[in-house]
Order: C-alpha cells, then structure tokens, then sequence
C-alpha cells in the first residue's frame, strides 16, 4: 500500500508541476489576480464525520465561506479507507486537515511527508488527546483477532517489534468531543483570523450543547438499575463506556475485522446474559446481527431485544444532507442506553389525588422524579422517537400554555420544559380527560403545571404531533 500511495503522489505532484510549467503567462497572470478571492477561500478537509460536524458548528454561518470536505462521506468506515487520487489531491490543496491518526490512517503520513506544505495545519485527535489514549483490550471471553495474510507483495519485517494498537473510536467520549472540538476552534481561528471571534463564540455554545449531553449521560449511569452492556459485534465504545464506569462484554474488539464468533465466544456471551439477567444484547450500526441473534438464542429465556448504538462509521454524505448530526446520535445513543441499563425513575407509586383531579394511572415515565437534565432528555427522545413511548403512562412538570386555533376554534394545552441551561425548550400537548372550560378550569399561562396522561401521537396535514391523551392536571 505504501508503495502504491508513494507512486501515486509522485504522480500527481509530477502532473501538478508540468501544469505549472506549461501555463502561459496570462494564466499565470490570471492566477496572481485571484488573490484576495479563491486564493484565501479556506478549505478544510475532515476524514470521518464527527470531526466534519465538530467544523461546521464551529463555523456556523461561515462568514469566510470556507470549502469543508468530508473524506469517508460513501459508509466505507475508517478501518478499510483507502484515499483516491481526488482525495490526496484535496489534502493537499488544504489549510486545514483533520485525521484520526491511529492505525487505520498510517496513509496520511505519506501523503503528507509527499505534499508538504508550511501553511497547512494538520490536526492529528490521537496525539491531541495524548495519554487518554486508550489501547486495544482484550476482555474475558472476547475472541481473539487471527492472524491474516499479508497482502501480495508486501515484505513483513520480522525484526520490526510492533507497537501497542491503539483504539481510535475517540470521538465516541463526549468528554473528548469537547477538547477536539476546542483544538479545531484554534485552529479555525488562526487559519482565519478575521473571523475568529464568531468561531470561538460558535464553539462555545455548541461545547455547553456537548458537556450538558455528557451531564445526562452521568445522570442516566446513576439512575440506572444495571452497570454492564453486552454486544455481539465489534466493540467500538470503549471510551464511552470508562467515561461512565460501565463494565462490558463483547465478541470483537472495536477494531476487529473478524465476522464470525467462536462457539466459545457465543456460549460465554450467553451466559453472561443469564448471569447478569441482561434484557437486550447489544449491536453496532449495519443490518448483520446474525451473532446476537445467536448470543439470545442460546440464552435460557431467548427473550432478549437487540438494541443498536451508533459509532458514526457508516455515516454517507446523503446522511449529512438529511441533516443528521454529532449530537443527535449521541443523543439516540443516550435513549438505547437507558432502555439496555434499565433506567428507572425512583418513583414507584400511583399519583396521588389532587384538588384539580385525580388519576388512577400509574406513571410508567416519572419526569417529576427526574433532574432538570435527565427530563429535558427524556421529552427530547419522545419527540425523536415517539414509537418508543406510545401507550406509556407520562408524568411531568413544566409551565402551562395554550394555543387557540382561530379557524376551527379548538384549545390546544401543553406543558413546556426547559433544559437544565434555560436555553431550549421542548412541550408536549395534553388533552384533558374530561371536559373542561378554559380559561375557568386551567391554570394561568405560565404557571407550574402536573399533568399525567399516556403518549400518543396523531397527524395533522403533513405533520406528527405528540399528545398526552386522556390527561389530568394534578394539585401540589
């Protein structure tokens, strides 16, 4: 491969300056009267998506009108890569490279070393992170990676001592995103001084987004009844899971190649499983859950769910044009976590009656008994993925509202929440059980509110709403 990518750039390099060569003088005058224009056009090239996303935050409205590339944008992940000549060709031309810089990216040293340019800041996350770094582990009952023949052609050093292989799924800490997304700012910020202002207070507001989510992760651990995932896959959330003091289990590493588990490794999982009476065994993104299926199908009650977590691997450019984003499959990662932990409120009882009414429902979903943080999230996740709660049993505390359609006439009541920061606001409607007057039988607009209900959802024209459907206010 090394080989290939040294022919290859002197290729282009070689092509480059016969273009040069042969350009004509009103060409080259043409070129010189670009300065000031596409001469200080900044382009940024990113590898993987997290650290692309991580950019455009931090650029937001782009007042520099920087061009941002995405190199893995096909769902070809990190560890099978390999660039094109377009690909080394953008590098190149970049003021501005972002890699991951572990084994999988050792391309980019000779496409570097081949390209070399002074003004270009290269940002390489395994030695910004240092010695949080973590290396590959081998846990009990994982199965070991075989030893794969070299490709044809290559000569393997014998006397070469391989180093430590370190494990690259950084960006899956949130505790990291924050002090990458940090070191791109400067780096964004030098590259383009005039603007740095705006980039640094961009990069401040998306790093309190970044650390509230990482409060509710915390607070998520905390609360849940269970410490421990089990996945039948690769196992790429290592530094999420020592972020939180979560124990795992896994039939790969997160960087393994391998598809096929040993009958070691299935029995093993299995009963672990049964050991620890875990409800779902987990995968990663792709549809091959052949191994989990396997792992439930040998436990003693083969009742288990199988629940995915993202590691942003497959991620496509079509994805990113979708809108998709860092924080949101961080968040939905939040949501699968908490259903694989068994997160539970502390709340055990029925609703108590009230002066304003009384319930006979008991709350599957206690948002009263959550903090700040933890309800924010949770009425986040209804809104993103209302399938997961319809029929549920909700209680919450918010601020009171209401909407009066001057077509039809009709009150629509909701109750607001505000996250932890006072910054963002998410409500769900509520339709009250029996027939009430408003204003008579309502509290005043923007006063505190108890409503329990169950979830459901309905369309109106092209759009889903949320609901808490046969609904009770609750006194203090």
């Amino acid at each position: 491969m090394k080989k290939y990518l040294s022919l290859l750039l002197c290729a282009l390099l070689a092509l480059s300056c016969l273009s040069g060569c042969g350009a004509s003088s009103a060409a080259a005058s043409s070129a010189a009267a670009k300065t000031g224009s596409d001469s200080h056009k900044l382009r940024i090239v990113a590898t993987i998506f997290p650290e692309y996303d991580w950019v455009m935050n931090i650029l937001g409205i782009n007042p520099g009108d920087a061009e941002v590339t995405l190199l893995l944008d096909s769902g070809v992940d990190l560890h099978s890569f390999q660039p094109t000549a377009a690909d080394i060709l953008k590098i190149a031309d970049s003021d501005i490279f972002l890699y991951v810089g572990g084994e999988s990216d050792e391309w980019v040293e000779d496409v570097l070393e081949e390209s070399a340019s002074g003004d270009r800041i290269s940002l390489n996350l395994l030695e910004i992170l240092g010695d949080s770094v973590k290396e590959e582990e081998l846990v009990e009952g994982m199965q070991e990676e075989e030893e794969h023949d070299h490709e044809e052609g290559e000569e393997h050093d014998e006397e070469e001592e391989e180093g430590p292989e370190y494990d690259e799924h950084v960006w899956l800490s949130l505790k990291n995103a924050a002090l990458l997304v940090d070191h791109i700012c400067q780096a964004i910020q030098a590259a383009d001084p005039a603007n740095a202002d705006l980039y640094r207070s961009n990069a401040d507001s998306y790093l309190s987004r970044i650390r509230d989510l990482d409060a509710r992760y915390e607070e998520a651990v905390s609360g849940a009844a269970l410490n421990t995932l089990l996945f039948g896959d690769r196992f790429p959330f290592r530094y999420l899971v020592d972020d939180y003091g979560l124990n795992y289990y896994a039939a790969f590493v997160g960087c393994s190649a391998e598809t096929e588990a040993s009958f070691e490794a299935i029995t093993f999982l299995s009963g672990k499983v049964d050991e620890l009476e875990l409800p779902a065994v987990m995968t990663i993104e792709g549809p091959d859950h052949r191994i989990a299926e396997t792992i439930i199908d040998n436990t003693q009650n083969k009742d288990q769910e199988i629940l995915t977590m993202d590691s942003m691997q497959a991620t496509t450019a079509k994805d990113v044009a979708n809108g998709e984003s860092y924080l949101a499959v961080m968040e939905r990662n939040l949501t699968v976590l908490m259903e694989a932990l068994n997160y539970q409120s502390e709340s055990e009882a029925a609703p108590a009656a009230s002066d304003s009414g009384e319930s006979p429902l008991k709350a599957d979903i206690d948002l009263t008994e959550m903090s700040s943080t933890m309800v924010y999230s949770t009425v986040y996740n209804m809104m993103v993925l209302p399938e997961d709660y319809l029929g549920k049993v909700v209680k919450m505390t918010g601020t009171f509202t209401v909407y009066r359609d001057s077509e039809t006439e009709i009150y629509y009541y909701g109750c607001i929440i505000q996250d932890a920061t006072a910054c963002c606001a998410q409500g769900i409607e509520f339709e009250p059980e029996t027939e009430l007057s408003y204003p008579g039988d309502f509290p005043e607009v923007g006063s505190d509110v108890t409503v329990i209900g169950t979830f459901d959802t309905y369309e109106e024209g092209e759009y889903l709403y949320c609901t808490l459907r046969n609904a009770v206010m609750l006194g203090e």
